[in-house]
């Protein structure tokens, strides 16, 4: 069951400010894939499960992590899934729950703002209170309970862990930018919630450095890694010929203030009167910024935007079925992510693997970690008014783009593709199964712990 009700908007004023944001150069998180698999192969050699009985708690469950739930599922004796909710309002997919044990709780759904003071953004999203997780639990009396996130949810399953003695695992999600202005009660929670776990799964570099930051100790964590779905990925496709698809960006995902939309148009058609350039962007997806990408697409000004230059092309063509993005990247030159705030942002894994170069915001943590100038794609800041010394504008990366020749862009591609193989499904759920065993105690942490730097 699940209700929604409006909820008092919460405002960001935090000064805080975070690190420098870019690639670290660091391959211990390429090298931290190999080891995690190797270990984990040898711990299952026989293909055997993992003889426990675990229940994930989550809000929902997204085509993406479809796959990794699979594999785990056929590596754990007993795994039920406990949804807050099917689906989010603002979500829009066919619902995927084949081969696994899934249940929905009653749930209070709020409605609340995002409001981030650094990106200047307000965006709609929705807090999940499951209210019967403790009797769900004790219903289900797991060994393990994997909890989504740091809130209600992985509160209650605490108290359920504590006194039942079963283990608990947390699986995060963040990034130094997206968790900027986070009030005190929030932070007393959230290290209370790492005390009491005995392992933690990240999603990244940057949402490690978060739970350190939070007390968090090196032989708690493992990484669990965004991971495309396999079932949609297509490398194979032929593509045309460079300079056929060259100028043409395919930015891909809500259509929200968060989502850079709107900016990245300015800034695009600001290059193309300064550099007398032609551009072409296609966005696939929804949101409450689509009416406007519409208006500046049809060549008309808006109440925020002035007409846009003549040499830029827009197209909104709304949702597409996931089936179809993979013909959709082999018809464009380069993915364009504009993103203002993302604890991952997944577009960049489903375009390296289709050999797509990125041309990536610094404010998704999949763009700061995979992503390296000149190799496979550039890192831009979408807030900048200006190149600075460590970090391209848009303006800067699209000349670089622009200006590279059809060998060097042949040579990204293979890169990408290579770069991002070993971001799987399978590797995913090796992660969530190996904080499992630490939790467990069937497998000791390695002394060096098991983060990806």
């Amino acid at each position: 069951m699940s209700a929604v009700l409006p909820a008092k908007p919460e405002s960001d004023d935090s000064t805080h400010t975070s690190p420098p944001i870019g690639f670290s150069g660091d391959d211990s998180l390429e090298r931290g894939f190999s080891a995690d698999a190797e270990s984990l192969s040898q711990a299952f050699p026989d293909g055997s499960a993992l003889d426990t009985k675990a229940v994930f708690l989550t809000h929902y469950i997204p085509l993406y992590q479809v796959r990794v739930l699979q594999e785990i599922t056929r590596r754990v004796r007993d795994f039920q899934i406990l949804l807050s909710t099917p689906i989010e309002p603002n979500r829009n997919f066919k619902l995927d729950w084949s081969g696994l044990n899934v249940q929905v709780q009653k749930t209070l759904t709020l409605r609340r703002r995002w409001r981030h003071a650094k990106a200047g953004f307000d965006d709609p999203l929705f807090v999940h209170i499951p209210y019967d997780t403790l009797a769900q639990l004790k219903r289900l009396r797991p060994d393990v309970v994997i909890s989504h996130e740091l809130g209600a949810r992985s509160l209650a399953a605490a108290r359920y862990c504590r006194r039942s003695g079963a283990r608990l695992v947390l699986a995060t999600f963040m990034s130094e930018h997206t968790e900027q202005g986070r009030g005190r009660l929030r932070t007393w929670a959230r290290r209370r919630l790492i005390r009491a776990a005995d392992a933690i799964t990240y999603n990244g570099p940057s949402c490690r450095e978060v739970l350190l930051s939070l007390g968090a100790k090196e032989e708690q964590l493992f990484h669990l890694p965004y991971a495309a779905d396999d079932r949609t990925i297509a490398s194979n496709i032929a593509r045309p010929p460079e300079p056929q698809v060259r100028r043409r960006l395919l930015c891909i995902g809500q259509l929200s203030q968060r989502k850079g939309v709107l900016p990245l148009v300015r800034q695009a058609s600001d290059f193309c009167a300064t550099h007398q350039e032609s551009l072409e962007i296609t966005f696939v997806g929804d949101g409450p910024c689509r009416g406007e990408l519409e208006t500046l697409a049809a060549g008309n000004r808006t109440h925020d935007n002035a007409a846009i230059d003549s040499r830029l092309s827009i197209y909104v063509l709304g949702n597409r079925p996931a089936a179809e993005l993979p013909q959709r990247m082999h018809d464009h030159g380069a993915i364009i992510a504009p993103t203002l705030a993302d604890e991952w942002l997944l577009v960049t894994n489903e375009g390296m693997h289709a050999g797509m170069p990125i041309i990536g915001s610094i404010y998704a943590q999949s763009v700061t970690t995979l992503i390296q100038n000149g190799r496979n794609g550039w890192q831009y800041d979408p807030l900048a008014t200006a190149p600075s010394s460590s970090t391209l504008d848009l303006s800067g990366a699209l000349t670089a783009y622009l200006n590279s020749d059809d060998a060097t862009i042949a040579e990204m591609r293979k890169n990408a593709q290579q770069d991002i193989q070993g971001y799987t499904p399978e590797r995913s759920a090796l992660g969530a199964i190996h904080a499992i065993q630490s939790a467990m105690n069937h497998l000791p942490p390695p002394s060096s712990g098991n983060a990806a730097r």
